[in-house]
């Protein structure tokens, strides 16, 4: 690919609005969008299908709806009549989630896994990649269940799954902190910012995740080669992880198909850069981990514990601040 032709636009692609359980009207979540200065957001409001939207300079609106159901969420991008009232409400055990997907697929949809681990709603069905597109492997800021769901996708990718990330808000309402929309907010390596590109991007795997708009970034190159593609391996492979913004003592940490392959304690706020040989086939990917203080703590046990209450007041794990998707190398 000519990577002149593409950049990177962030965006949200899963929010709630008072359609369904959201706090916010369709109107005011744009203009928090807009404030935000995210390049695209995806509303997905619970078993219901998008109304028309206004037209919005400088933000691009895309369709989509979350099929919300006892044995798992998912959401359904791209289409505004993404399914029928019907398909919502019989959509029941897994050979009607297949259904219900299959239609929605034929009707031109991207499908995307929604945080399967969660303790609250975690996904039920048979949980296969084969059958989504994406999966969002970082729901709502940044807590535990995020860990299990990145192991979860690491396992996946040993298997030989090519499976795109992204990172959604599920964006609700606030909790203490004025501006949960963009926590997290999912990076798109795109040749533009047409809802039609945004989702071809997302769904070839040029993703990368961030805690919020403006934190650390990774990116991870391999010649022209970026996120998402298939490098052919030779003896002269490498990788160049690109970390801007790396907190002091905030700790970057590379996977290979073997787990855990290098790491990296920044002693200061810096942007940094890697370069390793790849010599095994199988993927590479990156996340950024922290150490939660004081604040996050309590940040966590409103806005996650407030849902998940055995999670409340919970010595926390080293937490992902940044993760990217994956890049991938064959012989």
């Amino acid at each position: 690919m000519s990577c002149k032709e593409y950049k990177w636009y962030s965006g949200v692609p899963h929010c709630h609005t008072v359609a369904s359980d959201g706090g916010l009207t369709l109107e005011q979540v744009i203009e928090k969008a807009k404030k935000s200065k995210i390049d695209f957001l995806i509303i997905t409001d619970h078993n219901v299908n998008c109304k028309e939207f206004p037209d919005v300079d400088g933000l691009t609106l895309i369709y989509g709806a979350e099929l919300t159901k006892h044995g798992g969420h998912c959401n359904m991008w791209g289409v505004k009549d993404v399914i029928d009232k019907e398909d919502y409400d019989t959509c029941e055990g897994y050979e009607d989630f297949l259904r219900v997907k299959t239609k929605a697929e034929e009707r031109g949809a991207v499908i995307c896994m929604n945080h399967p681990h969660c303790k609250q709603c975690p996904w039920r069905w048979e949980m296969k990649a084969e059958d989504v597109d994406v999966l969002e492997v970082w729901n709502a800021p940044t807590h535990f269940d995020n860990l299990e769901c990145t192991e979860w996708w690491h396992e996946q990718l040993r298997n030989g799954h090519k499976l795109p990330v992204v990172g959604g808000s599920d964006y609700h309402r606030d909790y203490v902190v004025t501006n949960l929309l963009t926590w997290p907010v999912t990076y798109v390596y795109a040749k533009s910012n047409s809802p039609e590109d945004i989702l071809d991007a997302i769904v070839k795997g040029r993703t990368t995740i961030c805690f919020d708009v403006g934190t650390t970034f990774i990116d991870i190159v391999s010649g022209d080669s970026v996120l998402g593609d298939t490098v052919k391996l030779t003896d002269e492979t490498s990788i160049t992880i690109n970390v801007k913004k790396l907190r002091r003592k905030h700790k970057l940490i590379v996977f290979d198909r073997d787990g855990e392959c290098f790491s990296y304690t920044s002693k200061k706020t810096e942007d940094y850069s890697v370069t390793l040989p790849v010599k095994k086939e199988g993927f590479i990917c990156a996340h950024v981990v922290f150490e939660p203080g004081f604040i996050y703590s309590k940040i966590h046990d409103i806005a996650i514990a407030s849902r998940i209450p055995e999670q409340k007041g919970m010595d926390l794990p080293p937490l992902i601040f940044a993760q990217s998707g994956a890049i991938y190398f064959e012989k």
